[in-house]
């Protein structure tokens, strides 16, 4: 094997490339990417971790043809620090490859391309194009608030399903908060999740990398896994088989109280009580009273802080506090001007709401401080 490419390229595929290899597992081959050199000018670069499968390819001027496994974080440091806009890789008897540029050379050990995992690529699986940009906002608006680990009560992994003749709802939750985004069913058509799917937290992240500069993308889904295809890649990932929690049942459905604020006055001021913040001391509250709202954060060992606002609130004055960095990640992922707060009493969750998209949701349970 041997080819020349561009080393912004070749940068670029790389750090998609390498998310998606294991760095953990005991087996070395997993830690590795599958270059594939093809005689009409191209070289296909694979990984997997064995739940989840990406493939990707780009153009280069190839030499010879050939394949071989390397790992995929260190090829993608040298090719960091190369100045040179081009970059050649080379397959030595050894077993190793050497990537030169100018008169830089470096030499990685690779292992044979014949024990690398096999990759379904589905390609019986009916695959139907989407409205990529709506799959996109969905999984950003939501992936904040996955788990990082399962644990009785959650699932770490993004729930997907139907609302019937309304569309389809992404849902995440990890115990302490939760995030929904409604998205219309003309956005995937031919799709039916009325059973709903639950894709795990990595494959989440991942298929925002992917489609993160895509006009375009194909879906399929089974009951055992979920594919994503764009014009020069392709990723797979197997479902979560895992119980979700019931989520609707904690969301309030009268809320009685509730104020609105602007988005560019409410977010500042939220990060900057959040400066005398900490892992222990990593509360906000929130003091409403007539057409103000207080933020107070305190640190005994910082010291404390303190923001008012105005707001439109004739109600009856309240206190609640929340983790300030559920209250900032909540807010992050709204793109509207304002801002809705609304709620029942202490003892439920407070919900976040972007009245110029009505599909979002965020609820946050308080904290006893």
């Amino acid at each position: 094997m041997k080819f020349q490419v561009e080393k912004a390229n070749l940068i670029q595929v790389l750090q998609k490339v390498q998310s998606i290899t294991d760095k953990k597992s005991n087996m070395p081959i997993l830690g590795n990417c599958l270059l594939k050199a093809t005689a009409d000018g191209l070289v296909e670069f694979s990984a997997t971790d064995l739940e989840l499968n990406f493939w990707t390819k780009i153009a280069a001027e190839v030499s010879m043809e050939g394949q071989l496994t390397v790992s995929a974080r260190k090829l993608l440091e040298i090719i960091r620090e190369i100045p040179q806009e081009q970059v050649m890789l080379e397959s030595l008897p050894n077993s190793k490859v050497l990537i030169r540029a100018g008169r830089s050379r470096f030499e990685l050990s690779t292992i044979p391309a014949e024990d690398f995992p096999y990759i379904n690529f589905y390609q019986d699986m009916q695959l139907l194009n989407c409205n990529t940009a709506a799959l996109r906002q969905a999984l950003q608006k939501t992936f904040y608030s996955i788990p990082v680990e399962e644990d009785t009560f959650t699932a770490p992994g993004l729930l997907w399903h139907g609302i019937g003749d309304k569309g389809f709802r992404f849902v995440s939750t990890d115990g302490h908060r939760l995030a929904y985004y409604e998205v219309e069913a003309d956005a995937f058509p031919g799709i039916s999740l009325d059973k709903g799917i639950i894709v795990p937290r990595k494959a989440v992240q991942e298929i925002i990398r992917l489609l993160e500069k895509e006009t375009e993308a194909a879906i399929g889904v089974d009951e055992k896994s979920l594919v994503v295809r764009t014009q020069n890649a392709f990723l797979s990932t197997l479902l979560l088989d895992a119980e979700f929690p019931e989520y609707e049942m904690i969301i309030p459905a009268e809320r009685p109280n509730g104020f609105s604020i602007e988005t560019e006055s409410f977010y500042p001021a939220l990060k900057r009580v959040a400066v005398v913040t900490d892992v222990t001391y990593r509360h906000v509250r929130f003091n409403i009273s007539k057409n103000s709202i207080e933020l107070e954060s305190g640190n005994p060992e910082l010291g404390n802080a303190n923001d008012v606002l105005d707001i439109d609130f004739s109600g009856s004055d309240f206190t609640i506090a929340f983790n300030v960095k559920y209250v900032l990640d909540s807010i992050s992922v709204m793109e509207g001007k304002t801002i809705r707060f609304e709620w029942v009493d202490q003892f439920h969750g407070g919900i976040f709401l972007s009245p110029d998209e009505p599909g979002y949701l965020s609820l946050i349970m308080p904290m006893v401080v």
